[in-house]
């Protein structure tokens, strides 16, 4: 008898761990990618020289960005949930803002959340700050 209550008692110990496992799983903390997880063909990714330079073609935005600027934060994710919005001749490039020091020099960059649209040569054409996608799409040229 107290071998069937010793199994017993292992039983119900295992099937109520299995169901505080089974119901303590989190759900994904959120459903927006990162900017990591975009593919490196999308109209919105981070900046590199070859990813700038594989975009020829089409109408480039630098977007200055910094991780510690909460409208920036507030811009990347508009970008980021609306990608397929971005028409398919425009390319974002997200662009440290704490990092690419050259590109700051060069288009006279003095705060986060400025953009900057290029033309092929990499000269300005225009530039203003703030805003989401449809500032970025009212202000191309």
């Amino acid at each position: 008898m107290s071998k069937v209550l010793i199994l017993f008692g292992i039983g119900a110990v295992v099937i109520i761990g299995v169901i505080i496992l089974t119901s303590s799983k989190q759900p994904p903390s959120s459903t927006v990618p990162t900017i990591s997880q975009i593919q490196p063909t999308s109209r919105y990714g981070d900046y590199s020289l070859a990813a700038y330079q594989a975009a020829v073609g089409k109408k480039r935005v630098l977007y200055f960005y910094a991780t510690w600027c909460p409208t920036c934060s507030v811009a990347n994710e508009d970008f980021t949930v609306n990608t397929a919005q971005i028409p398919e001749d425009i390319a974002i490039f997200r662009t440290d803002y704490d990092k690419e020091l050259d590109l700051k020099r060069k288009y006279a960059v003095t705060y986060q959340h400025t953009f900057v649209q290029v033309d092929e040569a990499g000269n300005e054409l225009a530039k203003w700050n703030g805003g989401g996608l449809s500032e970025l799409l009212q202000n191309l040229k």
